[in-house]
């Protein structure tokens, strides 16, 4: 799952007794405990120009980029974009290794395959030429053997074990040596998550099978794909359909999903309709679909809890929990606490008595590493001049003992 500007995937650790992921990958049989007292952020870099960063990725502690934009406003945005790499013992702003406009830009970390940077010349609404970099570790080159064109969602379970998502559809696998097309069981793929190398789930939809046409003419139903290291196979998921009088052209999906180890992953889509028909009566309401993994059936998933309620997950947080929408932070055994947020120091425009908003774009674990690292912008709320500071911001871990 790619979590940070691209859609985020719904899971949480929340079913009693529910087991972790020991660090061979296989589940623990134990209630998980929390193991986060206190999280709190803080600087790493604060850039002396008015931007944003929008996206980071990192191929080992001493080689982490991010992806920004300062300059003139257009919009309410800043439009001149740049990167930042940082080599174990300082940041430095390099160029962008092609040209486009930073807002419709990503860095996708692809494994040993390298960083890729896809950006787009024009606007949102009016996309030109797409153009492509990928770095290698030691310097920025064409793009010739990863996927080419957007890509929806990737999921890294090791440096060579790596799965892509493409804007086409098509799911292509890294071993470390080349990138392969994999056949899928189910028509449409929308996501993707795993835990481990034999444990790597896709989910979308079907179109044949149970549930499909007949009484409730629904056109597509779930699919959750499961790959146990050797190929990929459907899985039993529910079916659904509307009560009388069906609505016209009714499907149910699954658009997302993230992994907790092999006993627990979760998965959300909806149930809804494309047609309109005024001599029915009055239109069904569009649903949501959440399901729970146990590791042998899918049913019905809880909601979070407490203040994490109505929250999504932006990052996994390894086996401790996720990192939520709005900057909460739920562990394991279902504590959804706030991560506090420091302030900048004063200069460069900053008052004392200034309010801020610290607004995380991208959150990452950097690989070989516990680090954890959040990408984004400082707004400044103050009278008169109210400066936007770029920020990269480090976990810090007030552990139980």
């Amino acid at each position: 799952m790619r979590n940070a500007a691209a859609a985020v995937a719904v899971l949480a650790l929340l079913a009693a007794g529910c087991g972790a992921q020991k660090a061979d990958g296989t589940a623990d049989a134990s209630p998980s405990k929390s193991r986060a007292a206190g999280l709190s952020w803080a600087y790493e870099r604060i850039d002396d120009e008015d931007g944003e960063l929008i996206d980071g990725a990192a191929m080992a502690p001493d080689d982490i980029w991010a992806l920004g934009s300062d300059g003139a406003h257009t919009d309410g945005r800043f439009t001149k974009g740049h990167l930042l790499h940082f080599d174990g013992e300082k940041w430095t702003r390099e160029p962008m290794p092609a040209d486009g406009d930073p807002h419709l830009s990503r860095l996708e970390y692809l494994g040993s395959a390298g960083i890729r940077l896809h950006t787009v010349e024009g606007t949102a609404s009016d996309t030109r030429t797409p153009r492509y970099a990928l770095w290698d570790g030691t310097r920025w080159g064409p793009v010739k053997d990863a996927p080419a064109g957007p890509l929806k969602d990737v999921e890294v379970i090791s440096a060579d074990d790596v799965w892509v998502l493409r804007g086409d559809g098509k799911v292509t696998h890294w071993d470390g040596g080349r990138w392969t097309v994999t056949p899928m069981p189910a028509e449409k793929v929308a996501a993707l998550a795993g835990s481990a190398k034999d444990d790597v789930w896709a989910v979308g939809a079907r179109t044949t099978g149970p549930g499909v046409g007949g009484p409730g003419g629904e056109v597509r139903q779930p699919a959750a794909m499961r790959f146990d290291g050797k190929e990929w196979s459907l899985t039993k998921t529910p079916t659904y359909r509307f009560p009388d009088p069906v609505p016209p052209e009714p499907y149910a999906e699954l658009t997302g999903i993230d992994v907790a180890s092999r006993t627990y992953a979760r998965a959300y889509g909806g149930h809804s309709y494309k047609g309109y028909d005024s001599e029915v009566a009055r239109d069904p309401e569009s649903e949501h679909v959440g399901l729970s993994w146990d590791g042998s059936r899918w049913t019905d998933a809880k909601p979070f809890p407490g203040a994490c309620a109505y929250r999504s997950p932006v990052a996994r947080d390894g086996d401790r929990g996720f990192f939520m929408n709005g900057n909460w932070h739920l562990t394991t055994d279902g504590t959804c606490t706030k991560i506090k947020k420091p302030r900048l120091p004063e200069g460069g425009g900053v008052r004392p008595e200034s309010q801020q908003q610290l607004w995380l774009k991208r959150i990452i674990t950097v690989p070989g590493s516990d680090k954890v690292l959040g990408f984004g912008t400082v707004d400044v709320l103050q009278s008169g001049f109210a400066p936007s500071k770029a920020v990269v911001v480090a976990l810090k871990r007030q552990e139980k003992p």
